[in-house]
């Protein structure tokens, strides 16, 4: 009867001890390992940088903008929230011609339109 007992125990013991390390707590056992990549390197890893804050400035602003888009989302329709946008973007953009054209008449210089670069074809 021992023995019944044994055999039925081998086998969970032995998969559960497969020679293997355990890994740590971070991931996949190595120190910079991403959880998401496996043993890669997480030097590329933009969404894991993110989550754990590894750079406060950009997580930061990640989480503000997602945070209104998402709040705006809840008090008006996405119709609405994607013409403000861009109503919000057309007028940046229509400051900074300005902007733009008048430095260029105050300094009597040639530079141009600044969206040239976005007209031109090839």
């Amino acid at each position: 009867m021992a023995d019944l007992s044994a055999a039925t125990q081998s086998p969970s013991v032995s998969s559960s001890s497969s020679g293997a390390e355990p890994s740590a707590p971070g991931g996949a056992g190595s120190p910079g390992a991403c959880p998401a990549l496996g043993a890669k390197s997480c030097g590329s890893c933009a969404v894991h940088d993110l989550i754990f804050w590894r750079d406060v400035k950009k997580t930061g602003l990640v989480f503000c903008t997602t945070l209104i888009v998402l709040l705006s989302l809840a008090a008006f329709s996405v119709i609405s929230v994607v013409s403000y946008l861009i109503l919000a973007l057309l007028s940046v953009t229509i400051s900074f011609r300005v902007y733009k054209s008048v430095v260029q008449a105050v300094q009597k210089s040639e530079e141009g339109h600044p969206f040239n670069w976005l007209s031109s074809c090839g």
